[in-house]
């Protein structure tokens, strides 16, 4: 009866200590947070007659919100740009500066989103697509961009035959059969609020990302993409991909051949090879990843929560084989293909972490354990 007794009073304990950091701690830390002036005075108030930001949405931005969520396009959009140190989404154009939580304060409801199978959306609204484009978009994604995996949303429309001056005209891949639409009031609420996701402004706890780009050098810039493509990494950026998919696919000198046990698809193979899309191993510390890829890695590991125990050879042909840029090609493209989004890795980077390791014995492979010691 004492233990018993001392059970619930744990588990009580346990549930007050959780209410306090989710509930009370997050009041603490965000729930005064109001609009505010991008720059404040000395003393930290707010001048008179400055602009507050964020801007409340307007009536048939917020019903598009509402569309947007019962949509389910928050299953495959975020909307937050995250920070350089854990990613690059102001370097691919997706937003001028990382959000802050004061950029959702007015939102009824907050659609962060969870996922990346998309583009981020937060600064939509800044990329100066067309109204008749966003439409057709949501009409039919592949009529626009054939490789969207977007699902298409005819049910937001009404064929015409007879077309208006305002109704559009959709033509997919033979160009002489032409469809006219008419937009449904519930398209026009979600387009509205697609052209109002803009963080254009700038606050007192983040300001936008300014960076000079010196020659041979990869900086971030802080951009905002005009392309049909949301999705398009800058060109340095997606040619480093493109070197790195042909690596991971290559079963010759100077490829990889990674797919043969993570598959194409990246889902690896069940019981056998670990994922690499989404897997905590990939999107995370660099310098481990490096290291796999020069000397392999052998025995258990856990990947999102399931247990591995297997021998992966260093990727090559011969194994270990690859250079410092096909290493950085490869991890860069494999932590941004299968819906990852992470940092690029450079050649730079490899050539460091290889130096740190100079008298290591070839084939000599990392198990988890010396991976997750501080002394490597």
């Amino acid at each position: 009866m004492n233990n018993l007794a001392k059970f619930i009073a744990g588990i009580f304990m346990t549930l007050g200590i959780a209410w306090l950091a989710f509930v009370v701690g997050a009041r603490g830390q965000y729930g005064d947070l109001a609009p505010t002036s991008s720059v404040l005075e000395e003393d930290g108030s707010i001048s008179a007659d400055a602009d507050l930001y964020p801007i409340a949405l307007s009536g048939v931005a917020q019903q598009g919100a509402k569309e947007y969520a019962s949509l389910g396009c928050v299953t495959c959009h975020t909307q937050q740009v995250r920070r350089v140190e854990t990613g690059f989404d102001v370097e691919r154009g997706w937003g001028l500066r990382p959000s802050a939580p004061r950029d959702y304060v007015l939102q009824e409801h907050v659609l962060l989103g969870n996922s990346r199978i998309g583009p981020d959306l937060a600064n939509l609204g800044l990329r100066e697509y067309s109204e008749e484009w966003l439409h057709q978009h949501l009409f039919e994604p592949q009529s626009l961009i054939p490789s969207s995996l977007c699902p298409p949303s005819p049910f937001l429309y009404d064929s015409v035959d007879e077309p208006a001056s305002s109704d559009l005209s959709i033509s997919g891949e033979d160009p002489e059969v032409v469809r006219h639409i008419r937009p449904t009031i519930r398209a026009k609420r979600l387009v509205a609020y697609l052209q109002s996701l803009k963080q254009d402004y700038e606050l007192p706890e983040v300001s936008f990302i300014e960076k000079e780009v010196e020659e041979g050098d990869q900086e971030v810039v802080a951009e905002v993409i005009d392309t049909d493509d949301s999705s398009k990494a800058p060109q340095w950026l997606q040619d480093q991909i493109d070197h790195g998919k042909e690596v991971y696919m290559k079963a010759a000198t100077g490829g990889g051949m990674c797919f043969t046990c993570h598959q194409t698809n990246g889902e690896g193979i069940a019981g056998q090879f670990p994922p690499l899309a989404g897997s905590d191993w990939v999107l995370g510390n660099k310098e481990r990843l490096i290291k796999i890829s020069m000397y392999g890695l052998m025995g258990e590991i856990e990947v999102n929560g399931v247990k591995y125990n297997n021998v992966m050879a260093p990727p090559g042909i011969p194994p270990g084989s690859l250079t410092d840029e096909q290493i950085a090609n490869v991890l860069t493209y494999i932590r941004n293909d299968w819906g990852n989004s992470a940092s690029a890795v450079s050649p730079e980077e490899v050539a460091t972490v290889r130096a740190s390791l100079k008298g290591r014995a070839p084939m000599q492979m990392f198990t988890s354990a010396e991976l997750s010691s501080p002394v490597q």
